[in-house]
């Protein structure tokens, strides 16, 4: 499930952002990525303060147990399947209601529905995302993107 492995130590490496350069409509950036020495613990979670081999920056990681980290899996994928049915729900209640009254259907019921439907997408993509890459690391670094430290997953 996901598409990590999940062994006694995390696949996931830690970057240090060396340069980037803008090159015509996208950005290439060029990271040294080293090891997480943080070995997986077999109940929680575990937290290990690392120096930056390339900045001697202080970067402090948690490790989850790989129960813990398959709970975690779960808590995505279960949030991916209720972004899709409701989803699924709206979508079919929108065809239901403008197929079968002869009247447009009530203007906030409409926009309920619409909402229903495109947050219903949005969790789903946003958890299949987070189900597929969660591997039980966490340390510094931005949600998106990269920043001067990050986790390459």
């Amino acid at each position: 499930m996901g598409k990590r492995q999940l062994g006694q130590h995390p696949q996931s490496r830690y970057a240090h952002l060396l340069s980037s350069e803008r090159n015509g409509n996208y950005t290439e950036y060029r990271p040294a990525t080293f090891e997480i020495p943080v070995e997986r613990p077999p109940k929680g979670c575990q937290s290990c303060t690392v120096a930056c081999e390339t900045c001697r920056t202080s970067l402090t990681y948690t490790v989850f147990s790989i129960p813990a980290t398959r709970a975690r899996r779960w808590a995505w994928l279960l949030t991916a399947l209720a972004g899709s049915a409701s989803m699924l729900v709206s979508g079919l209640t929108i065809q239901h209601l403008g197929g079968h009254h002869s009247g447009e259907p009530d203007e906030s019921l409409s926009g309920l529905l619409a909402l229903g439907s495109v947050g219903g997408f949005i969790v789903a993509a946003v958890g299949l995302s987070f189900w597929w890459y969660e591997d039980g690391v966490r340390g510094p670094g931005r949600l998106m993107g990269i920043g001067g430290h990050t986790i390459k997953r």
